[in-house]
């Protein structure tokens, strides 16, 4: 089992909210960020619900919409792992759904660790303008 300490390399792209930061300013993103953290759980059981009811077009829907939020985020592995899971609904693949929830239920946890480190906004602002002027 992976370890539940945060790796904000791996888990998110600080370039991508730092981007955000500069183009909405800090407090927009702290905004996202506390929105990103409060729909998380409702997510989630969305998920649960598409799979334990076998409902196809609610698995694709709640698993669409978390990739945008994870994109969004910079969250790029969060976010391969809903695009996989929106073309298992979508194939009908019933065996991999199971796997891919859970993944996705771990991957969100790093995510919102990431995102709940103080002064995580500033650094990924910092990390953007670096990025840019290097």
């Amino acid at each position: 089992m992976k370890s539940l300490q945060p790796d904000p390399g791996a888990e998110m792209c600080m370039r991508t909210l730092g981007k955000l930061c500069e183009e909405l300013g800090p407090d927009s993103v702290d905004e996202y960020i506390l929105m990103f953290k409060s729909l998380w759980p409702s997510r989630v059981a969305r998920l649960r619900d598409a799979l334990s009811s076998n409902d196809r077009d609610m698995g694709e829907d709640a698993a669409l919409s978390l990739r945008s939020s994870a994109t969004m985020a910079g969250a790029y592995e969060l976010a391969g792992l809903a695009l996989q899971l929106q073309q298992a609904f979508r194939e009908g693949t019933v065996g991999a759904r199971t796997e891919l929830v859970r993944s996705i239920e771990y991957s969100g946890k790093m995510v919102l660790r990431v995102l709940e480190t103080p002064g995580f906004t500033e650094r990924a602002l910092r990390t953007y303008r670096e990025s840019v002027s290097a």
